[in-house]
């Protein structure tokens, strides 16, 4: 059984409930996107079937994220990946309180993130590359997994988290005008996914359209999930970190 504690505190207390989990994500607009068997073929070594048997998937939809990201310390001391260094705070927390093992798309050798949210819940490659949900768009980002010692049917029952199963249409197969197609100024989104060159050589330019400001032109064309698009701050945070990794 999961138990909460303190982080601070050595021994275990109450049975951690779905409430508890849930609160605790929303505090800094992150959601539990779903459960899912942590299995063979998601391993890195053969070291790594000593973690556990399931996991969680935790990420952000939207900009709820982005609002108590950049109230944080993290965010304001200038220093290197403040993103990733707060959520690895907020997540070992969160580890700590319930006797699990965090893992992060940054971690290396990498995890593979884009395994883990196929196994979690409805998402599939877009034309950019990136992983669209019916529900969300575009609009979305997997920022760590928890590692649990429970198997993936106990570990549901007690956290109740929210389970996508079945196979739903792709929304790019639905969609008759596939904006993104069309939508970038210098042709990098075509059938064949993301030109890498042309995207950074207009990025590099500054020229108008500036993608840097705006975002990218074919994700902002996506209608799936564009409720759920980031601010413009966030767009321009995100744009900065994915120009400058790049170069």
């Amino acid at each position: 059984m999961l138990m909460a504690k303190s982080p601070s505190e050595n021994s275990s207390h109450d049975p951690i409930t779905p409430e508890f989990f849930s609160e605790f994500l929303s505090r800094f607009g992150l959601t539990s996107f779903g459960v899912f068997e942590f299995s063979e073929d998601l391993f890195r070594t053969a070291d790594d079937a000593e973690l556990g048997q399931s996991a969680i998937l935790i990420g952000n939809v939207g900009s709820e994220m982005w609002y108590p990201f950049v109230q944080s310390a993290e965010y304001a001391d200038s220093r290197p990946d403040p993103m990733n260094r707060w959520t690895s705070r907020i997540i070992n927390e969160l580890a700590a309180a319930t006797n699990s093992k965090a893992l992060y798309p940054f971690d290396k050798p990498y995890w593979p993130f884009q395994k883990f949210a196929g196994k979690a819940l409805n998402v599939q490659p877009s034309p950019m590359g990136i992983l669209i949900h019916p529900e969300y768009g575009l609009w979305h980002a997997f920022r760590a997994v928890l590692v649990f010692d429970e198997p993936a049917e106990v570990l549901r029952l007690q956290i109740s988290v929210p389970s996508e199963t079945g196979v739903q249409d792709h929304p790019c197969d639905t969609c008759l005008d596939k904006p993104c197609l069309s939508s970038c100024p210098v042709g990098a989104i075509d059938d064949n996914g993301l030109n890498p060159t042309n995207c950074f050589s207009h990025l590099k330019t500054g020229s108008d359209p500036d993608c840097m400001k705006i975002g990218c032109e074919a994700r902002n064309a996506c209608p799936v999930g564009a409720a759920n698009r980031y601010c413009a701050e966030q767009i321009q945070f995100h744009m900065k970190h994915y120009y400058k990794g790049r170069m």
